[in-house]
């Protein structure tokens, strides 16, 4: 009887996971569901975090009374949206110097990957990176760099820019730096007008809106010079989602021209490709499926609005994948691999 009555009294714990949060957590996911433009209410929000309605509904009053945020109801939609543009959380406001300080962080323990404390700083940096609301976003290599130790190699050099451009996204002022693509010879005036800073295969790219082509670009900080801000300011856009920028590029390229246009994209992998590719999520519409006598053969799909990340990734598996689709893909990737082979003729 005793046991019973035990079990019974630790079921509600069990179904209310969301009550162990601390509070500023779950003022901190309200505040990320309603800057996103989802016009949560006190349901969806209460379903999503794993506590009552009555708990959403007092920390959204504490949120409109004691933080002095611009939360209010929609009557139309049924959700809470922010009346005016809000960049800064109140009690997590972040200085250029504490994002300088993740950036070095991060390098700082690159050499202890693989072991089982980079395991532990990796959770504690991400949760110190996600305060940043959405403005900086640090990505960690799972396959590749897992079982490698490196010298970190930061520069007085690395360390100014990233401040410059942390300091621009920050205090939403316009940038202006020359750049060089990665297929060109000469440098180019360019400026910006920076929403997010990310990291991407242990590369940094800076993402924002070109005034001059009138579109949103992506600009890898290695091959940006001669940084420096302008007088001019911006709004950076309340309903910009890093997700939705990049949901058809296949790492962080987006391709303005390309925009809501979606290619299918089928590979088949065999052998130790087809068991490796299908251990990881290499992306949000990635479907795979077993084909084969002995399931030894793995078809992924994918839809993509650009080729050029997604080509690299193919080469890279050399004779343990195909492309069946698109004719264009699959075309694009013959006069490559023909390309190579009239390198190794002689």
């Amino acid at each position: 009887m005793r046991k019973r009555s035990l079990q019974r009294a630790s079921a509600p714990s069990e179904n209310r996971q969301g009550e162990t949060r601390r509070p500023i957590e779950r003022i901190i996911s309200i505040h990320q569901s309603v800057r996103r433009g989802r016009y949560p209410n006190c349901r969806t929000l209460a379903e999503e975090i794993g506590v009552t309605q009555k708990t959403i509904q007092r920390d959204v009053t504490f949120m409109q009374r004691d933080l002095g945020l611009p939360l209010v109801y929609d009557n139309l939609r049924h959700g809470y949206h922010y009346e005016r543009p809000v960049h800064d959380f109140p009690l997590l406001k972040v200085s250029v110097e504490d994002v300088v300080a993740l950036f070095l962080a991060r390098k700082a323990i690159a050499p202890l990957q693989g072991s089982p404390l980079e395991a532990t700083l990796r959770d504690s940096f991400r949760r110190l990176s996600s305060t940043l609301a959405g403005e900086v976003s640090f990505r960690w290599s799972d396959l590749d760099e897992a079982f490698s130790a490196r010298d970190a190699g930061v520069v007085p050099g690395d360390v100014a820019l990233f401040e410059k451009v942390a300091r621009a996204i920050l205090e939403t002022c316009e940038l202006k730096f020359d750049y060089r693509k990665i297929d060109g010879d000469e440098w180019e005036a360019r400026r910006l007008q920076p929403y997010h800073l990310t990291e991407f295969d242990g590369g940094w790219y800076v993402i924002g809106y070109d005034p001059d082509r009138k579109a949103r670009r992506t600009f890898a900080l290695q091959r940006i010079r001669k940084a420096r801000h302008a007088k001019v300011r911006f709004l950076r856009p309340a309903d910009f989602s890093l997700n939705d920028h990049l949901g058809g590029s296949f790492g962080v390229w987006h391709s303005p021209t390309e925009q809501g246009k979606r290619s299918r994209i089928r590979l088949r992998f065999t052998g130790w490709a087809a068991r490796l590719v299908s251990e990881r999520r290499w992306h949000p519409s990635q479907q795979i499926e077993w084909k084969g006598k002995q399931a030894d053969e793995l078809i992924m799909t994918l839809e993509l609005s650009s080729f050029q990340e997604i080509r690299r990734w193919i080469l890279s598996w050399g004779t343990q994948v195909e492309v069946l689709e698109p004719k264009e893909l699959r075309k694009e990737i013959r006069e490559e691999v023909a390309g190579v082979l009239s390198l190794y003729r002689k």
